[in-house]
């Protein structure tokens, strides 16, 4: 039995939704915010609005730390696109992370940052 459930009535059973939840995780907590592991943690709405960065930069930068920190996600194909929205007041970038299992089964998570 796995548990990388963020909720006590979750059970996560498989490598696959283990490394959705990984992907989840990554991009939800903050750069220092996980004890005794400070460079864990993307901090992406920091990095996006420090940096101004490119959508490939945004990309690779996700992709790095997908392959560095989820060790369930490396058994798996894991494809990161970035789009940019320019906006009058508040432009957006739209991050899609598609995960292929060997069966064929697809996930996709949506990140928005504005």
């Amino acid at each position: 039995m796995k548990d990388l459930a963020l909720s006590n009535k979750i059970l996560l059973n498989t490598d696959f939704e283990c490394a959705l939840q990984e992907i989840d995780m990554l991009l939800n907590t903050t750069a220092t915010e996980l004890i005794g592991y400070p460079e864990y943690g993307m901090s992406v709405e920091t990095f996006l609005w420090t940096l101004t960065p490119t959508t490939s930069e945004l990309k690779k930068y996700i992709q790095d730390q997908i392959n560095q920190y989820c060790v369930f996600a490396r058994q798996f194909s894991v494809e990161v696109n970035v789009e940019y929205y320019k906006g009058q007041y508040r432009s957006i970038y739209l991050v899609v992370i598609s995960m292929k299992a060997p069966d064929g089964r697809l996930a996709l998570r949506k990140y928005q940052y504005q």
